[in-house]
């Protein structure tokens, strides 16, 4: 099957497209208990287009992300272009955002944080890295305390870059709190 152009909305990371791909893997992985267990969803090259037409550039078309399980949680992203040298984000407080939406119940979809408040969305965790102009961060958000009216739990966590890889740890206190039952967004009409 030829693969075809998709195009993004500028607002609708590529990653959380990728991760609905990881979903089946990596339920699979979390049954196994032997050791780290990876799973990897590869892109072509080229195939990012933000919804005006034009095609984005290459530190934004993610070629491959893998997820790594063992007593970290591991989320990995290779894109297309190098890391290095990125331009500032567009707007006010403007960020590039590599992410990934984890789910673990298929039945709540959680609102607000990172989304605007009220705006429910089926990811319970979002894990990520921030390019804000100047240095990279990442940013574990557990969205399932807004399900009950509290806020979500922000916590910083590892990123590391290097060429055209961004490496993402959620450190093992809290993928042992959790990574326990983890598969990713896969619903009709979920971008």
């Amino acid at each position: 099957m030829k693969n075809q152009n998709i195009q993004f909305k500028r607002t609708t990371s590529l990653l959380r497209i990728v991760s609905s791909l990881l979903c089946a893997l990596l339920a699979s992985l979390l049954a196994s208990t032997a050791g780290a267990q990876t799973a990897t969803v590869i892109a072509p090259q080229g195939d990012a287009f933000y919804s005006n037409g034009h095609e984005a550039p290459a530190f934004l078309d993610i070629i491959a992300a893998s997820i790594t399980i063992a007593n970290t949680l591991t989320l990995t992203v290779d894109v297309a272009g190098s890391l290095a040298g990125l331009p500032n984000p567009p707007g006010f407080h403007g960020v590039f955002d590599w992410h990934f939406a984890l789910n673990t119940d298929d039945s709540t979809d959680p609102p607000g944080l990172p989304l605007p408040p009220k705006i429910t969305a089926p990811a319970d965790f979002y894990v990520g890295a921030l390019w804000d102009g100047s240095t990279f961060s990442g940013l574990l958000i557990d969205r399932r305390p807004t399900l009950t009216g509290g806020s979500a739990c922000k916590y910083s966590i590892p990123v590391s870059v290097s060429g055209s890889r961004i490496i993402i740890t959620v450190p093992a206190a809290l993928a042992a709190r959790y990574g326990q039952r983890l598969c990713c967004p896969a619903r009709p009409g979920i971008a």
